[in-house]
């Protein structure tokens, strides 16, 4: 039993654009997380040497290449369908993801609302939004859910606050 890589021609072009959207949302979020850090200016410390310096520089360029591999993904996948003559996927699902993730990043956290509730929120509402038609085709209940998602929101809430805070010694908002 052999296992072979797969060309990068072959993969599908939807996988090139959901790993795009994974490196820009990464990257704007490590830009914006650098860009918050403390400057250290009561220390004296050179502009050269602050702390989120690179980390910023680092999110700048993994947003920007996600952005060149999004528009390459796109070309691919227009090219592959006029070559097939088959209509354009909706990028709805995909815009939904964007949406959601620049709403937890930009709004949820640091504007009101503690860290936990922020990442449960988002978590919880993520999994049942996302998720829905999966389990319609299951036949399982609404509420049941619901529930699940909000299970699942307030373990993974839990556990990276404790992790952070405790662990990675992380002030977090």
């Amino acid at each position: 039993m052999s296992i072979e890589a797969t060309p990068a021609d072959e993969l599908p072009p939807r996988v090139d654009l959901i790993a795009a959207l994974v490196w820009i949302v990464f990257g704007g979020a490590v830009a914006v997380g650098a860009w918050r850090m403390d400057r250290l200016e009561h220390l004296h410390i050179n502009r050269y040497e602050v702390p989120g310096l690179v980390p910023g520089l680092l999110g700048v360029a993994m947003l920007l290449l996600g952005a060149v591999l999004a528009i390459r993904s796109l070309r691919r996948a227009t090219r592959a369908e006029r070559a097939a003559g088959t209509p354009p996927e909706p990028l709805g699902p995909l815009a939904g993801v964007l949406a959601a993730t620049l709403l937890y990043a930009g709004v949820l956290v640091g504007h009101g609302l503690p860290f936990w509730l922020a990442t449960f929120l988002f978590v919880a509402g993520f999994i049942h939004w996302f998720d829905r038609e999966r389990q319609r085709a299951l036949g399982r209940p609404v509420a049941r859910q619901a529930v699940l998602a909000a299970l699942y929101g307030a373990c993974t809430s839990a556990v990276v606050t404790v992790l952070f805070e405790h662990v990675f010694l992380v002030r977090l908002p």
